[in-house]
């Protein structure tokens, strides 16, 4: 607490922004001001919905920036989902375009280091406001905290020749990239007026999020748009040229019965939700010529991306809550299909000599594909360019009590440290979880964070107290290993990942 006799109030701390005055909270610490849903676009709906994003409709008065909105529209979680836990029941809604602002409440320094959120959700699920991502206390280190909304699912990314036609850019798809786009120059534009620094602004985001930095780092649109970029998780994932994206748009279309795209306008948002949720593969982020000119890799491999400074990493065991090969022999199948004539090297990498081993394989070269070989990569090419890079290997396990269980694994324990594991330590919402957490997690947080805001303010993780970070420079097998003793080691299954590169298969095996 800040100040003993503080208390919780409302309607607090006035500022302008795009569209007229607003007014924030404290927080039941007393230990920040909280901005809650401060429009950065207009909503996109009606004739907005499936445009890029729209100034801000201005307001009179003062808007009390008091309630979180909702997430944009999207398919419930599953019951029992380890990811319904970290986000807590939300409403849904198009009218989504927001962000959150986050002020520490005793800020000694006039302009301070800005850190914004993007988060994951395979852009088809997710929203700023997760417990895990608004309950913690990362401003304590003296930052300030933005989480944003972008459109998901089809909202977020549809293609279709009409959508083109239309589109002076001669393009459709990817609006939840713009979103994103239209925050980071919102928080440009108006962060000096909470005490942020406009020139120094730090993305960071885990899996779908991670993508989305990678992706704006080859973005001409977001060119400027951010200072430095923490990547969590996953870097590259697959993405279809313009005119599969636009077919992928077409079969949609036909799926809800519309004859063109005025018609699939006029559908109410829980239809679109429906057939995203049924379309297979995903509907994404796509090379749209516009956005995206070319895949995020295919920039990062031409040493054309944004030349920030990058920490980038991933967990020990991101594939255990993903679907699993339950038998040996339809993995062996699956390997032989996918590698032919190396399905023996892919077998040493990933063996099924029976249907247990063959389970654990089967996450963990989930875990590889969507993760560990597409961040390594990207590091690697980052680096290569001259480009400051630190790479980390996420190694702390969640405590769970005895006969604790999710959706996703029955007994939790099995998970690992899995896909998701490390953020709750980074944003300090560790009493969002049901663990029985202890000591040493809080030790874990502490460092998290003290890494992570050093790297903010600096552009380098080092700080002083905590072990050394060398920096990564793409031909070393080196990496922080990151726990309760943090420290630097080689890179885990670095031969599985460099296979899995060669093969040129991120992404592509789940």
């Amino acid at each position: 607490m800040s100040d003993s006799t503080c208390a919780p109030s409302s309607a607090t701390h006035p500022v302008t922004v795009d569209g007229g005055t607003i007014a924030g909270i404290v927080d039941a610490d007393c230990s920040q001001i909280e901005y809650r849903a401060i429009p950065f676009a207009a909503p996109p709906v009606g004739e907005l919905r499936w445009r890029a994003p729209q100034p801000v409709v201005p307001w009179s008065g003062v808007r009390v920036c008091d309630r979180f909105a909702p997430m944009c529209a999207q398919p419930a979680r599953p019951e029992r989902s380890i990811f319904l836990e970290y986000a807590g029941e939300q409403a849904t809604s198009e009218d989504c375009l927001y962000l959150n602002v986050f002020v520490p409440l005793d800020r000694a320094a006039a302009r301070l280091p800005v850190m914004v959120w993007i988060h994951g959700g395979a852009f088809q699920v997710g929203s700023s406001t997760n417990a895990t991502f608004v309950r913690g206390d990362l401003t304590r280190h003296g930052v300030i905290l933005v989480t944003i909304n972008y459109r998901v699912n089809a909202f977020g990314f549809l293609s279709h020749p009409e959508l083109t036609a239309e589109s002076r850019n001669e393009a459709s798809g990817n609006y939840g990239l713009m979103d994103q786009v239209a925050a980071l120059a919102w928080v440009r534009r108006n962060i000096a007026a909470f005490g942020g620094d406009p020139e120094s602004v730090t993305v960071f985001g885990q899996s779908a999020g991670g993508a989305s930095i990678a992706n704006l780092m080859a973005s001409p649109l977001a060119k400027g748009m951010f200072d430095r970029a923490i990547v969590q998780s996953v870097a590259f994932m697959p993405m279809m040229p313009l005119a599969q994206a636009e077919q992928q748009g077409v079969d949609f279309m036909k799926r809800a019965g519309a004859t063109n795209i005025a018609e699939l306008r006029a559908r109410p948002a829980s239809q679109i939700v429906g057939l995203s949720k049924a379309m297979q593969p995903l509907i994404w982020p796509s090379v749209d010529g516009y956005v995206m000119p070319e895949s995020a890799d295919a920039v990062f491999f031409a040493q054309r991306q944004m030349r920030v400074p990058m920490l980038t990493g991933w967990t020990r065991d991101e594939g255990t809550v993903f679907p699993a090969f339950e038998e040996a022999g339809a993995l062996r199948e699956a390997l032989r299909a996918r590698f032919g004539s190396r399905t023996a090297l892919a077998l040493q990498h990933y063996p099924a000599d029976n249907d247990a081993q063959a389970r654990e394989s089967s996450k963990r070269i989930n875990g590889d594909a969507l993760a560990g070989a597409g961040v390594w990569q990207g590091a690697c090419a980052h680096a290569q360019g001259g480009n400051p890079v630190w790479l980390y290997h996420f190694e702390h396990a969640q405590p769970f009590f005895a006969g604790q269980a999710y959706a996703e694994s029955d007994p939790a324990s099995a998970l690992g440290v899995f896909h998701s594991a490390d953020y709750p330590y980074v944003f300090g919402t560790l009493k969002e979880l049901t663990r029985p957490w202890a000591e040493e997690d809080f030790a874990v947080r502490d460092l998290m964070q003290r890494y992570w805001v050093s790297f903010a303010r600096n552009g380098d993780p080092n700080v002083a107290g905590l072990p050394g970070w060398t920096r990564f420079d793409g031909r070393e097998d080196a990496t922080m290993r990151l726990s309760a003793t943090p420290h630097m080691d080689a890179i885990p299954r670095l031969d599985a990942l460099r296979f899995l590169g060669d093969e040129d298969m991120i992404g592509n095996f789940l």
